[in-house]
């Protein structure tokens, strides 16, 4: 078969793939060279953004903070036009607003002609000089526009830079002068800019020439720092308000990233170097598998033997000339068949799929096989066939390689000397009965017909076996009468006779016969099973009928004492001097009688197939009556009562007598069983857990455990671990709860005792709420 190899591919110069490689790593640097660059421009116009979304902010914080200061001037205004307002009431009001607002250096009245009248601190300025210049501008220009005004700014003293607000004062409609508000430059951006921004920027205020007039903090800036500015208005008169980004850099992590992945593509360069080299030394490798198949095939062509390799799901992996002449069809045609191959006979598949198992299960003749095939045309032919594992060099079987050759005229002569013989078997390969001969001494199996080999052997009949026959030995002293052999743990049942005989070359030989009577013992064992049930039946019947009559027999006795014990209590004169605790006595005697009344009534329902009388119940009250009925049996055997609630409120539909029973039940199963082995420091733990749709119920003790057999059989009706137990209280109880639609089991301990549970589903109601 050739090579499925193409030699053009391992010829084939890997140039150009490299090529393509070395171009798309390029490509690759220079993708993340412009995703970076992309990453930075969209860093830098996000500072910007954010730099004039809150050098806006901040002006309009400024702005909307000096009009507050114009409408407090407005009001002082006209309330001196309206002579409301007095020289020692300016003063108070003034030192209170410079107060709360320090960015002012001062408040003064002054006239018409500029004099300073009054201040916050004094009310006879007569003997300062007027204003002159930019300081005069602003109380010029509010006479002119009849509306405050803001001057030019101009350096003071101290060479800091100040600018005025001045509200005219009108009085009768004439000018007389006005309220003037001096700003401090410096001042104002020191209280009104706040510590979040000026930490981030260099916040400044400069004339039209970009000289810095006064700014938030002293310090200087980097030239090439992110910048912006706007108008400054109100004061206006061309002054701007500038801010200045601290942090220029994009910082480590751009660096970084950039870096790891320069790291990353030289890592990937280095692979894929590596990766070259790879290549290279597998194309050598390649191309000396190439010359080495090449060979193989030669050797192969060259057989005059047919041979197939064959996976292990049957497909053909690869045949060889000589097969594909025997078939008369092409190597492409053959690769890749599963069974039924096309050189299979139709009738004769069965024969080929049980030689295909018996290949499979290592059940190979010593001889091989002998198998018809057919070629291409149709003309059927004989071959003998070999098979062995497929092995990898790692010990993985692949499948199995046969080897073939035609036997056609060798099989048609051994036919022919067979077919006396053949007549004789035909009459005992007929019987349903297996028949098969034995040499007397070894046991060596010399004869089996098919019924034999179908029952006993499972293989061929004319196989090569020594089967050893359990009882054989026992049989012949018996005189060969009739012995039952049972196979594969009761799945088969045989029927075994034997007698001795003369083999046909003289020697001593053991005839067996073998009758197959499985079917026979499986009816007789189904029989037995159905009388059993039957018994099983007919006790819980009578049990259910002794449990009807029982409480239907105690219901009166129990309604009598319920009725005696309430007509005493009520005819107990209230005033009648008794020892104490006769009355809670009398009344304990007719709830304890009503409760059994109920109890029995509940058993008797359940019994007689009746619905339980299921109502919306607080399971924590159940645990506590079933608890406070077994505390005097756990008190006087030493046993200890531990009890865990769940604290979550929760409401069941349950009928409370009976899982009352269940509960007392378990309590009163996990103390016998340790008072009976003895147990130390003997506990029952009783546990209830509220989930999302079920109530969790669980009694654990620490006592013996179960075994695993017992704990397999615990719930078969009639069994039961203690001598005088009845053996259906959990069948009962395990009854109840899948009523209820719960759930019962038992689990072994971590300490080696035992765990019942069971749980009941919640409240519709309950389950939605949660």
């Amino acid at each position: 078969m050739p090579s499925s190899i193409p030699r053009a591919a391992l010829r084939r110069s890997p140039r150009l793939l490299w090529l393509s490689t070395a171009m798309i790593l390029a490509a690759l640097l220079v993708a993340l060279g412009g995703l970076i660059y992309l990453v930075y421009r969209d860093w830098v116009d996000e500072q910007r953004d954010n730099l004039i979304q809150e050098v806006l902010w901040l002006e309009q914080s400024i702005r909307l903070h000096m009009e507050s200061h114009q409408e407090w001037g407005a009001n002082v205004a006209d309330a001196l036009a309206d002579e409301a307002l007095t020289g020692a009431q300016f003063i108070t009001n003034t030192r209170l607003f410079l107060r709360e607002n320090p960015e002012l250096l001062t408040v003064e009245r002054v006239s018409a002609d500029g004099h300073r009248l009054w201040n916050e601190r004094n009310l006879a300025l007569v003997q300062e000089p007027p204003l002159r210049n930019e300081a005069y501008s602003a109380l010029w220009r509010a006479s002119r526009l009849g509306r405050p005004a803001y001057g030019a700014y101009y350096r003071a003293a101290d060479g800091k830079v100040q600018f005025d607000l001045v509200v005219p004062l009108f009085s009768q409609g004439r000018f007389v002068g006005g309220v003037r508000l001096v700003y401090g430059l410096e001042r104002l951006l020191r209280y009104q800019v706040p510590w979040w921004i000026a930490s981030k920027y260099h916040i400044s205020v400069v004339d039209l020439g970009g000289r810095e007039l006064a700014s938030k903090f002293e310090g200087a800036v980097r030239a090439d720092a992110l910048t912006h500015q706007i108008g400054f208005d109100p004061p206006g008169d061309g002054l701007l308000l500038r801010a200045t980004v601290y942090r220029s850099g994009v910082g480590l992590t751009m660096p970084a990233v950039a870096g790891v992945i320069a790291l990353l593509v030289g890592a990937l360069a280095y692979s894929l170097w590596r990766l070259r080299q790879h290549t290279r030394e597998r194309t050598r490798a390649e191309l000396a598998l190439e010359r080495e198949m090449t060979l193989r095939e030669a050797m192969e062509d060259s057989m005059k033997s047919g041979l197939v390799a064959i996976g292990l799901e049957g497909e053909i992996l690869h045949v060889n000339r000589a097969f594909c002449e025997m078939t008369g069809t092409a190597a492409q045609a053959l690769v890749g068949q599963r069974p039924p191959h096309s050189y299979w006979p139709r009738e004769e598949r069965p024969v080929l799929e049980r030689a295909m198992r018996a290949v499979r299960a290592g059940a190979q003749p010593e001889h091989g096989f002998e198998l018809p095939f057919r070629r291409s045309d149709g003309e059927r032919f004989e071959v003998r066939l070999y098979a062995t594992p497929l092995v990898d060099r790692d010990g993985t079987q692949r499948g199995w390689i046969a080897t073939l050759y035609d036997i056609t005229e060798l099989k048609k002569k051994r036919l022919a000397l067979n077919l006396s013989h053949q007549r004789f078997l035909t009459v005992l390969n007929g019987l349903d009965a297996g028949v098969c001969v034995t040499e007397g001494g070894s046991a060596q199996l010399l004869y089996a017909n098919p019924g034999f080999a179908t029952m006993w052997l499972s293989c061929e009949p004319d196989g090569a076996c020594c089967p050893v026959f359990p009882g054989l030995p026992r049989l012949a002293e018996a005189g060969g009468s009739g012995l039952e052999v049972v196979l594969n743990h009761g799945e088969h049942w045989y029927l075994l006779h034997r007698r001795a005989i003369e083999w046909v070359n003289g020697e001593a030989a053991w005839l067996t016969i073998l009758s197959d009577v499985t079917e026979a013992r499986q009816h007789e064992a189904r029989e037995r099973a159905q009388a059993e049930r039957f018994q099983d039946t007919a006790r819980l019947i009578a049990m259910g009928e002794m449990a009807s009559s029982l409480a239907h027999e105690l219901n009166q006795p129990l309604t009598a004492i319920n009725t005696y014990a309430s007509g005493l209590i009520r005819r107990l004169p209230a005033d009648l001097p008794l020892p104490g605790g006769v009355r809670d006595a009398v009344q304990a005697i007719a709830d304890q009688a009503r409760r059994a009344g109920q109890i029995v009534n509940s058993i008797r329902a359940f019994v007689k197939k009746h619905a339980p009388q299921l109502e919306a119940t607080d399971p924590s009250a159940v645990i506590r009556r079933a608890v406070g009925l077994a505390e005097g049996l756990a008190a006087k055997n030493g046993v200890a009562l531990e009890v865990a609630q769940d604290g979550r409120v929760c409401r069941l539909e349950m009928d409370p007598v009976l899982i009352e029973q269940v509960l007392l039940n378990l309590i009163k199963n996990a103390i016998e069983a340790m008072v009976e082995s003895q147990t130390r420091r003997p506990t029952v733990a009783i546990r209830t857990r509220v989930g999302p749709a079920y109530w969790h119920v669980e009694v654990a003790d620490n006592g013996p455990g179960l075994a695993e057999d017992m704990r397999d059989r615990l719930f078969t009706p009639f069994y039961s671990t203690k001598q005088e137990g009845m053996g259906i209280g959990l069948n009962i109880c395990r009854s109840i709860v899948e009523f209820h639609r719960g759930e019962f089991g038992v689990n072994a301990t971590l300490s080696g005792g035992c765990l019942f549970w069971f749980t009941l589903p919640l409240l519709q109601a309950e389950t939605t709420a949660a």
